[in-house]
């Protein structure tokens, strides 16, 4: 049984240590590629521009909500 523990615990960690080196920014050429400007309302009506938003930023999240307001 202790035999069975110990095999598991070490497949469970070479799958994490494989799995760690897969998505390395150095690596990968598509986190490398950036988006497209777009402008877009917010929930106020204000038009919102990703090149705006982004100044002073590494990142952002987008998320989309297609039924959120629906009165369905």
């Amino acid at each position: 049984m202790i035999k069975r523990k110990i095999f598991c615990l070490l497949v469970l960690c070479v799958f994490v240590w494989g799995c760690s080196s897969l998505g390395s920014p150095k690596t990968d050429p598509i986190l490398e590629k950036k988006a497209h400007d777009f402008t877009l309302p917010d929930q106020n009506g204000d038009m919102v521009t990703l090149s705006a938003t982004m100044q002073g930023y590494r990142g952002a999240v987008i998320a989309f909500y297609p039924k959120d307001d629906s009165r369905n």
